[in-house]
């Protein structure tokens, strides 16, 4: 289970794979060796950089956010957009999109030119970053007017407009189905295969 290791201390990662074969399940994991300094920031550095990531990326401007938008429209599920100060995504970013994923779709405008017109559509004064808005499905634009950005404050603001309950994609639900068929189909012959 743990895998095989050459000498003590040996520090490994276990983080789930991106893509399950079974949805809301994480039962598929990657295994990572640490290999740096056994300092609290190398390991700090190590962790954070494989936290898994669900964050939508808005680089190029309309054209990204577009269709960012669309998936979360298609889903029916809320779009929070955070505008961050800073380019690189934060593990605190990251933490909220596996929390609500498949209850709302967040994404992060990467704070560039390409990205200028966005900020003034969603109403966003770039001077005042970090900033958070929450798309609904009713194109109500909501946004936090929180004072920080602490865990606690973002998880209670997001959890008011996350969906109670998560989506599943219709092509998985379609394929549970036919595997649930075949499962009836084959129940059926043996029952058959027993009466004869």
């Amino acid at each position: 289970m743990l895998g095989e290791y050459s000498g003590t201390p040996t520090i490994r990662l276990f983080k789930p794979k991106k893509k399950q074969s079974q949805p809301l399940k994480n039962s598929q994991k990657v295994v990572l060796d640490y290999q740096y300094e056994r300092k609290a920031k190398d390991l700090k550095r190590f962790v954070d950089a494989n936290i898994p990531d669900f964050v939508e990326k808005v680089a190029n401007g309309s054209s990204d956010f577009e269709k960012i938008y669309n998936k979360a429209k298609k889903h029916g599920l809320p779009l929070a957009v955070l505008f961050p100060s800073k380019p690189s995504t934060m593990p605190l970013t990251k933490f909220l999109s596996i929390e609500f994923r498949r209850r709302l779709l967040l994404a992060e405008v990467k704070p560039n030119q390409k990205n200028h017109d966005l900020y003034t559509q969603l109403g966003v004064d770039e001077t005042k970053l970090p900033a958070l808005v929450v798309m609904l499905p009713s194109k109500e634009v909501i946004v936090y007017e929180g004072k920080d950005f602490a865990k606690n404050k973002l998880h209670r603001f997001l959890s008011e407009h996350a969906l109670k309950e998560p989506v599943i994609p219709q092509n998985t639900k379609a394929g549970e189905k036919e595997a649930t068929a075949e499962q009836e189909e084959a129940i059926k012959l043996k029952t058959t295969k027993t009466e004869l």
